[in-house]
């Protein structure tokens, strides 16, 4: 191995919990009537409001981390000169991660839904389009039982082309191979906007395409070529901290250009929307190669064990918060007539959200996962050593 990389991240399991955290941290913000969350200082007044609000960062961190994370078995086979891993154990092991937890939602939502007598959602449509994650390609109109889910979709259709994508990466220089995907996704963005004006245009493209994979396929690129830069070779510990230092600032950055334009997309503000989601994960990108990287500094701050928790159970803690802060609101809990909204949120909702997804990651996700893993270490025990997936 050239490069001496890790087979597993604890830094990036830290970082996917930080993913999750970020997610969470926007809807319970939203459904805490989104206060301003400002504190006096002696040079005038900080406000973190910016960083709650842009909450939704956390989705493109996961394509990122996606990226990186399945990425890095292909680029170990490139460099070694190995068989490359089998694409079929690759798509089996997709479906055990993302399928059981899902489906199981999907199925007590389904429940609910149809004692709610919400029809509309559980019709067998709607509901075989979330089944089989094509929720996104089908041709007709799809209301999303839990709105989180429409990201699922988009990380599904990565799964499908990551081969090519690794191969793409490690074929090319990769500042090519970064500058054609980036390339092309601002182009495809530009498309979705044109879209909106040229009819003819508007048979093939859609504006609500900006959010599916081809205009997202920079973000999962971005983490392919930090894998590739790590998997060539161990970054000094100044690159790696230097790394991380400059994506934070990067991130930060953008939360604060991002907040005051609002749903940049609903608004279709452009250029602006061309160029977002590029920038954002050029930033995690830094991060997420910094923080790949054997530093003190980047193992205590994202290694540390309540992050690496939240890093394990992130998947169900992404799935479960949003129906569960609905559930909250639907029945009034956080009205504000028993106690003030941020404190039924943050202090009652929150852990039990923590308590579901942990839940889920146990008794759903864990033994899909271990069936994986054992195999897995059969399968080493004949050949060579098996790559520990992080995500």
């Amino acid at each position: 191995m050239r490069g001496g990389t890790p087979s597993y991240f604890p830094a990036l399991t830290g970082i996917r919990g930080i993913a999750a955290l970020w997610v969470l941290m926007l809807h319970a913000w939203q459904f805490s009537g989104m206060p301003v969350l400002a504190v006096a200082v002696p040079a005038g007044r900080l406000d973190f409001t910016p960083l709650f609000k842009c909450g939704y960062f956390g989705v493109d961190l996961f394509f990122v981390l996606s990226g990186f994370l399945l990425s890095t078995p292909f680029h170990r086979a490139a460099l070694e000169q190995a068989a490359r891993p089998s694409l079929k154990q690759f798509w089996i092991h997709r479906c055990r991660r993302v399928l059981p937890a899902y489906w199981t939602q999907l199925a007590i939502l389904g429940v609910v839904y149809f004692f709610l007598n919400r029809t509309e959602l559980i019709a067998p449509g709607n509901l075989s389009a979330h089944v089989l994650l094509i929720q996104n390609i089908v041709p007709w109109p799809v209301t999303l039982l839990n709105p989180v889910y429409w990201s699922m979709p988009v990380e599904w259709d990565f799964y499908v082309v990551l081969p090519l994508l690794a191969l793409l990466v490690s074929r090319c220089r990769w500042p090519l191979a970064l500058l054609l995907a980036v390339s092309f996704a601002i182009a495809f963005r530009v498309l979705c906007y044109w879209s909106l004006s040229d009819a003819s245009l508007a048979r093939v493209i859609g504006f609500g395409d900006v959010q599916q994979l081809p205009a997202r396929v920079d973000q999962f690129v971005i983490g392919i070529c930090a894998a590739w830069i790590a998997a060539r070779a161990a970054q000094p510990r100044g690159t790696a901290l230097a790394c991380m230092l400059a994506g934070t600032i990067g991130i930060v950055a953008m939360a604060y250009i991002a907040a005051p334009r609002d749903d940049f997309l609903v608004r279709i503000d452009v250029p602006y929307l061309f160029f977002h989601h590029t920038l954002t994960a050029l930033a995690f990108g830094l991060i997420t190669l910094g923080a790949a990287g054997s530093t003190r500094i980047g193992a205590m701050v994202f290694a540390n064990r309540p992050l690496t928790f939240l890093g394990l159970i992130s998947y169900s803690l992404y799935l479960w918060h949003y129906p569960l802060l609905s559930l909250a609101h639907a029945a009034g809990w956080i009205d504000g007539a028993r106690a003030a909204p941020w404190v039924v949120v943050w202090l009652v909702a929150v852990p039990l959200i923590l308590l579901a997804a942990w839940l889920s990651w146990r008794y759903v996700e864990q033994p899909f996962l271990r069936r994986a893993q054992g195999r897995a270490v059969t399968n080493a025990a004949r050949s060579e050593p098996a790559v520990r997936e992080a995500d």
